[in-house]
């Protein structure tokens, strides 16, 4: 599994999140992508808001996406399973 974080340099509530996610020590990978230089991946995940943060299983499929910060230990709930 990883974790895709869609964000951008200007939007307060992604540092914040982002800050939650980097204290929240998970296990899995965090693979942070602004969202200005990203078009291809902005599309293919439709990524409308920021910040999105996507949860991916081991091939790639998401299993679960949250827009605007959220409870992080949803996050590590769905990791331990």
């Amino acid at each position: 599994m990883k974790v895709l974080k869609f964000y951008a340099e200007w939007c307060g509530p992604c540092k914040v999140l982002g800050q939650k996610l980097e204290a929240a020590n998970l296990p899995v990978p965090v693979t942070e992508i602004d969202v200005e230089d990203n078009d291809d991946l902005v599309r293919e995940y439709n990524i409308r808001n920021v910040p999105v943060t996507i949860l991916l299983d081991d091939e790639g499929n998401p299993i679960k996406r949250w827009v605007g910060i959220f409870d992080i230990n949803e996050l590590k709930q769905l990791l331990a399973r």
